[in-house]
């Protein structure tokens, strides 16, 4: 028989398969083997459904539901947080996370574009100044920079709102930035400067005092013992980059508004992203401009490609509609390694090699990575845990840029996507309650079991409680007035 010749003479059958058969058997053979981790995990509980009782086999079909959407890390998209009930609340998620706002037209549709946000690319003719040419009154400001208490709003006032230039040059001076970069001062203050003009001077919120702000957030995050032993110097001076340019050339307006604006960026990003696309990109479009604000010049290709990566991982990563997914990520790869070892006070041989093994996890490039992002989430929006006094300066400063957008939508005919951020109806307590509920507190918790930070959770509660009284004292004030009225 033919089967007993192909044995007999050592060739076997599959070799005299028709080619095309043999090679779509390969195919088939390797497609099989590219399975992604989500389907292996949908076959385990699959298999797991089929030997398990009744009650348990319903638990995972909601298992398999939820895994099969698309928004896993979105709290919303299972309804696990409910912001039917807030209004406040939801404007903040209409406004800060979601990319379509379903909200009516307050008038006549306007498809005009815009022109916010042209930034300035020459190169600024402001003298370059050195740390020892910083004038005394500066330098006593700045010699606080590495505490909590920092006063950035004197700082802006002294510096005729130039503050990120000297607390730049302060900060990247502390960190060696020069050095790694192999860089001259010269080159990094026109670099700051040139960024700093950048900014808009007359944005209420998103401004260079803001981007100073956030700076020294990170710096006193990567200050912190365990930042200190888990970040080289390459991954603090990016950090502190990031935090530099995160919002620059911002136009006082929310991602939500550019989008139903139709703006030149939101046309050009693709409506993802938009402005934190825009800040990453102009980043490297000013620092490139020109050698003498090039403080990337001197790198190697591979250390810039790196920095680089880094950066604008970071800059994406401020993105508010990511926030969840970003939380939850931490929380699952950082956060719950930390709290089994809180759980082992003994001081034995057996927890400090447990110490050590979730230190050497921590220092993988990934979960290095997932740390910076949520360092930069955490410095950007630090505001509600600053002494009371920044804290309400801040507040204020947020309520007008946010009213000033509820303006121009109600002029323009847009869709208003805050709208509790309305002159007539403007209730400042309210709104910094809310947003402490909803993104602060559950990240910051997250951030202190990282970092370890009870001096910024002590001014949390004390912020809380203020806005708390502040509230109650406005309710009150509500009722009496309409008691007035009515009698």
């Amino acid at each position: 028989s033919v089967s007993q010749q192909t044995w007999d003479s050592g060739i076997s059958l599959t070799s005299m398969m028709p080619f095309s058969r043999r090679r779509e058997s390969i195919v088939r053979g390797h497609s099989m083997n590219i399975e992604a981790p989500i389907t292996k995990v949908i076959n385990i509980i699959n298999a797991a459904q089929e030997n398990s009782p009744l009650s348990v086999a319903q638990a995972l079909d909601k298992v398999l539901e939820i895994l099969q959407t698309s928004e896993l890390y979105s709290p919303f998209q299972h309804q696990e947080i409910s912001t039917d009930d807030d209004p406040m609340a939801n404007d903040f998620v209409e406004g800060l996370m979601s990319q379509n706002v379903k909200r009516k037209l307050s008038g006549h549709d306007i498809q005009r574009i815009s022109h916010h946000g042209h930034g300035h690319h020459h190169i600024p003719s402001i003298p370059a100044c050195s740390m020892s040419q910083i004038p005394e009154p500066i330098m006593k400001v700045l010699n606080l920079d590495s505490t909590w208490d920092f006063d950035i709003i004197t700082l802006e006032t002294l510096t005729n709102k130039r503050p990120l230039v000297h607390l730049g040059l302060k900060i990247f001076s502390r960190f060696g930035a020069c050095e790694l970069l192999n860089i001259t001062e010269t080159c990094l203050v026109n670099w700051l400067q040139l960024i700093e003009s950048n900014y808009h001077a007359n944005n209420h919120y998103h401004n260079s005092t803001h981007a100073a702000d956030v700076m020294h957030a990170t710096a006193y995050f990567l200050d912190r013992e365990r930042s200190k032993e888990i970040f080289d110097q390459q991954d603090q001076v990016a950090s502190l980059i990031a935090a530099a340019v995160h919002d620059v050339d911002h136009p006082a307006r929310t991602n939500a508004f550019l989008i139903n604006e139709k703006h030149q960026l939101a046309i050009l990003y693709n409506d993802q992203a938009v402005l934190e696309s825009h800040h990453a990109s102009m980043c490297f479009r000013l620092t490139h401009k020109d050698p003498s604000v090039d403080i990337f010049k001197n790198l190697s290709s591979e250390d810039y490609k790196v920095m680089r990566q880094t950066i604008i991982d970071q800059v994406l990563a401020t993105d508010m509609k990511q926030h969840f997914e970003h939380l939850s990520k931490f929380t699952t790869s950082i956060t719950k390694n930390l709290q089994k070892l809180e759980g082992d006070n003994t001081d034995t041989e057996g927890h400090e090699a447990d110490m050590n093994a979730v230190l050497s996890d921590l220092s993988l490039h990934e979960n290095r990575t997932l740390i910076k992002r949520m360092m930069i989430k955490c410095a950007d929006v630090s505001n509600p845990l600053r002494p009371l006094k920044l804290c309400k300066e801040w507040a204020y400063r947020i309520a007008e840029e946010y009213c000033q957008q509820t303006d121009e939508e109600k002029s323009k005919g847009l869709p208003v996507v805050m709208a509790q951020f309305d002159r007539k109806t403007l209730n400042i307590p309210k709104c910094q309650l809310a947003f402490i509920n909803l993104f602060i507190t559950s990240m910051f918790d997250a951030w202190d079991i990282y970092c370890d930070i009870p001096e910024l959770m002590q001014h949390l509660q004390i912020n809380y409680d203020f806005w708390k009284a502040q509230e109650e004292l406005k309710d009150k004030e509500q009722v009496t007035s309409q008691g007035m009225d009515n009698s």
